[in-house]
């Protein structure tokens, strides 16, 4: 007995959840190098102690010269406080960047599996769809989330600019409605070699 193609088909609800949009580091990673470079400096500042400890070295250890610089400053001395107040800036500049959202790196397509288009794809997308547009000979496309920027270098006259971006925009078209949220299209022509 053989099955229909209805009855071996998987119900919609068993279908795969789209993935979590991919994002970039953001600026977390450029705190934790930091955070890491004065660990790497603290662990030298201690290793040099203890080989001034141990007699390895005839240098006095740092922390005791800097314990000797700041010895016998008071409290309410003005270093003491612009110190202060520089600590707590960099703290307050430090702490949204853990909370602060990733930027998202791709653009999501009109469809319900969670398809997306990195930037540097739409672009190369874009460009091969202006190739070959009529009295265009070289096309320069820049993408980010938002705005589409097509540079056309043409060799027509300049009264056919106008018509020029009005095919290159009508070529852009199914491209921009395949994409959820699609970016804001600049299109520009520069004439070349036309008096």
């Amino acid at each position: 007995m053989t099955q229909s193609a209805s009855e071996t088909r998987p119900p919609a609800d068993d279908a795969l959840r789209a993935a979590k949009p991919p994002v970039g580091v953001g600026a977390s990673p450029l705190v934790a190098q930091l955070v890491a470079l004065g660990l790497i400096a603290l662990g030298a500042v201690g290793v040099q102690a203890l080989l001034s400890s141990t007699g390895a070295i005839s240098q006095a250890p740092w922390t005791t010269s800097a314990v000797d610089a700041v010895d016998g400053t008071r409290s309410d001395t003005p270093v003491v406080l612009v110190v202060a107040i520089v600590a707590i800036v960099l703290g307050l500049l430090v702490l949204p960047i853990a909370f602060k959202r990733r930027p998202r790196k791709a653009i999501e397509l009109d469809a319900t599996t969670g398809v997306r288009l990195r930037t540097g794809d739409l672009s190369r997308v874009a460009e091969a769809a202006v190739e070959g547009t009529d009295g265009v000979t070289d096309v320069s496309v820049k993408a980010s989330r938002r705005k589409l920027r097509v540079v056309a270098t043409s060799v027509a006259a300049k009264d056919r600019d106008a018509t020029i971006r009005s095919d290159i925009e009508s070529r852009l078209q199914p491209t921009l409605h395949a994409l959820q949220h699609g970016p804001r299209l600049s299109v520009s022509v520069r004439n070349e070699g036309v008096s």
